[in-house]
């Protein structure tokens, strides 16, 4: 059986011990926390084709770096277009409550099912959309005879 040198030893066993401590996890996770308004996370696949992204942020050392300004970005996601392409119409929900009496019944719909494309949503069974406020049922958007959604608002 072969011996190893004397220096090689001396060398060996030091890091025989060096080596575990090397490799133990001293690295601390520090979560970054809410990520500014309109931002989106890197890490997690954001990009700046998504229209809702004001800027992407990498989250680095338990705080969020700025990585990339999206031009063009930050739109609030209920206005306009939507990831699909369609333009969607906005209701202003201020004031809304529950427990309007009597029910809708079709083609009364609420509000919410007016919120979709404005191409689409006169081809449901609804025909005119209601909010429930504190005076009861209003009139917030109607399909005209051409099947066009009119807001009211």
């Amino acid at each position: 059986m072969r011996r190893l040198p004397a220096k090689l030893a001396l060398l060996v066993i030091p890091l025989a011990f060096a080596l575990p401590a090397a490799c133990g996890d001293a690295y601390e996770v520090r979560p970054c926390g809410q990520i500014p308004e309109k931002g989106c996370p890197v890490g997690r696949g954001g990009t700046c084709d998504d229209q809702t992204c004001a800027a992407l942020y990498d989250c680095v050392d338990g705080a969020w770096r700025l990585a990339e300004a999206c031009p063009g970005g930050g739109q609030d996601p209920d206005a306009g277009v939507s990831p699909d392409g369609c333009a969607k119409p906005v209701i202003d929900h201020t004031g809304e409550t529950t427990g309007c009496k009597p029910d809708l019944q079709n083609p009364d719909c609420p509000a919410v099912a007016a919120e979709q494309c404005f191409e689409t949503v006169c081809l449901t069974d609804c025909l005119d959309f209601f909010l429930c406020s504190g005076e009861g049922w209003n009139l917030v958007a109607y399909c005209n005879e051409e099947g066009t959604l009119v807001l009211t608002q």
